[in-house]
């Protein structure tokens, strides 16, 4: 059963459910959650039925609300990037956007303050019940009703190493010894220019240039130099090998755009988080373009690739520094204090 949606009832009503989840006796066939809420609103008019769409879905009404340069979310369940035919969306009369940080933070709430073992789909249910719910005269209610539960997400949203390294809780929540390294800046990694390519080279040729140099991804930029995503070599052969691309097709069909960003001015740390899971990040550099008429625009630019090699290169030299200068070896740090890549 797919899960669209989470809605609930407001004022003259209140609950939430994700359109995943019919009522009762539906007809065998999935995706019909939503004449649940048909039903509710024929028997009592005076409903009013709130749609949650997270940031990054194109689910929501008006179109104006899905205007985003975010393309991607972690919370699960919920939201989509086309929009399925047998969603009718005329049973929702108001559209709320849902985030993922205020999703997993509702979560992670309702499990430690109410004992209510929910998912990130609930949270965004809940998160949003609290802001339309400000509109409710005296005497009206607002029912949520939490639709999943958590035991899918044990790994994720519940853990704290994961909520840090997707950046939705901060270093300094915690009070853990770090290494000597985990605040410096990214920008003092000795990083070599970047190698970037059109999206008009072939997938072919792109290939041979990562082999030659060794490197196993490359950013894609316009003419601009602005960032339009990546490609990988293992992306690209998989590809091939599937027939979903030939040789000759350009770059931009297969475009990886779900990498993660950092800056040169952010620690160290942070970029160990990243690496935990991901194989590189782009360090971005974000101009600002000035188009007349006192219009402009942010815009981010190619500064460095960097992989956890360039992170243990770092490190290890930076020791072979320290050992040469006192000649016994680098300066003591706490047992916990080691490289976490």
């Amino acid at each position: 059963m797919v899960s669209w949606v989470s809605s609930f009832v407001l004022a003259r009503g209140g609950t939430a459910t994700p359109h995943s989840h019919p009522d009762p006796t539906p007809p065998p066939k999935a995706g019909r959650g939503h004449e649940t809420f048909a039903s509710w609103a024929l028997l009592s008019p005076t409903l009013q039925i709130i749609g949650v769409d997270p940031e990054g879905s194109i689910l929501a009404e008006p179109e104006e609300l899905n205007q985003s340069e975010q393309t991607a979310y972690e919370v699960e369940g919920i939201g989509y990037d086309f929009i399925p035919t047998v969603l009718d969306r005329t049973v929702v009369d108001k559209w709320f956007k849902s985030n993922d940080e205020e999703a997993f933070a509702f979560a992670r709430m309702l499990i430690a303050q109410e004992g209510l073992l929910c998912g990130g789909s609930a949270g965004s249910a809940v998160s949003v019940a609290v802001k339309a719910a400000q509109e409710l005269q005296e005497g009206q209610r607002c029912v949520v009703i939490l639709p999943d539960s958590v035991r899918n997400y044990m790994s994720k949203f519940l853990s704290d190493k994961w909520m840090l390294q997707k950046g939705f809780l901060k270093e300094e929540d915690f009070t853990v010894t770090k290494p000597w390294w985990w605040h410096l800046q990214v920008q003092e990694l000795s990083l070599s220019a970047p190698l970037t390519v059109l999206p008009t080279v072939t997938c072919e040729h792109a290939i041979e240039i990562l082999r030659e140099k060794g490197f196993d991804q490359v950013p894609v930029v316009d003419e601009s130099g602005m960032i339009l995503g990546m490609v990988t070599l293992g992306n690209m052969l998989s590809s091939l090998r599937a027939g979903k691309v030939q040789p000759s097709d350009q770059v931009q069909k297969v475009l990886y755009k779900q990498f993660k960003q950092i800056h040169l001015t952010d620690p160290l740390g942070k970029l160990s988080h990243i690496l935990e899971m991901d194989h590189f990040a782009l360090v971005v550099h974000e101009q600002i373009q000035c188009h007349g008429s006192e219009k402009s625009s942010k815009r981010q630019t190619v500064f460095r690739v960097v992989t956890a090699i360039d992170l243990l290169n770092f490190v290890a030299a930076r020791e072979r520094e320290q050992k040469t200068k006192s000649g016994s070896g680098p300066e003591p740090r706490p047992a916990s204090a080691t490289v976490q890549l």
